[in-house]
């Protein structure tokens, strides 16, 4: 549970600096406001905006982003991430209290008395069933049930994590979309040309005398494409 908790803290660090070097380019400038107004959005509309939205409420950011069809799929994986927390950790309950069982036991027939985890007779049974054994003549050990025990548990912390990762990218979403409203794809020019030899004329050439029909249109010695990006 240590390494969720240093995980998800992690997690708060790096929203928080993209949160501050965000700030200075929330403010919107003329080209910025005009371009949202084009797009049907309001000219003070902000990644800062959408990060806190995104960040307080599940969904909230991309709707703020007018991005419906990611809501969904934001809360289908937070509540995909939480049902496998909740049966993860009802499964490692049960072996824990069943091996808290076995304990006590031992416990009763070493020094006499009573099982003081009496209690959680029902879900020892219920972990034998799991294992495959049979309640009434078990030979189910403890070292069997703190195996499950520690492996649910291992999968619930995992569970948790990538839920916090998940949702920590789902305000990153948010945040990047904000930005990329104001991205005017016209700004961007993709030239691609292709590349060859230079041409070649009738007479000498590299010591060989070429005669106008020996002499094609361009002499390719090795043939590419160049490609050039204008932003």
């Amino acid at each position: 549970m240590r390494r969720v908790g240093l995980g998800l803290g992690l997690l708060v660090v790096l929203l928080g600096a993209s949160l501050s070097t965000g700030t200075a380019s929330a403010q919107p400038d003329s080209v910025r406001a005009s371009i949202l107004e084009e797009r049907g959005f309001s000219p003070d509309h902000s990644p800062r905006g959408a990060l806190w939205r995104a960040a307080a409420a599940p969904g909230w950011g991309q709707f703020y982003n007018r991005q419906y069809y990611k809501m969904p799929f934001v809360y289908a994986g937070l509540a995909g991430g939480g049902y496998a927390i909740y049966t993860l950790t009802r499964r490692y309950r049960l072996f824990r209290n069943a091996n808290l069982y076995v304990i006590g036991r031992n416990r009763a027939e070493e020094n006499g008395g009573d099982n003081p985890y009496g209690q959680f007779e029902g879900e020892y049974d219920e972990a034998v069933v799991r294992l495959g054994g049979d309640p009434q003549g078990s030979t189910v050990g403890g070292r069997q049930l703190r195996d499950q025990r520690d492996q649910y548990r291992r999968w619930r912390d995992l569970s948790i994590l990538g839920t916090g990762l998940f949702y920590a990218l789902t305000v990153l979403d948010a945040y990047v979309s904000a930005h990329l409203l104001s991205f005017n794809v016209g700004d961007v020019a993709l030239d691609v040309r292709p590349s060859g030899g230079e041409p070649v004329v009738a007479g000498r050439q590299n010591g060989t005398d070429r005669t106008p029909e020996e002499v094609s249109l361009r002499d390719i010695n090795g043939i590419g494409v160049r490609l050039h990006v204008r932003f």
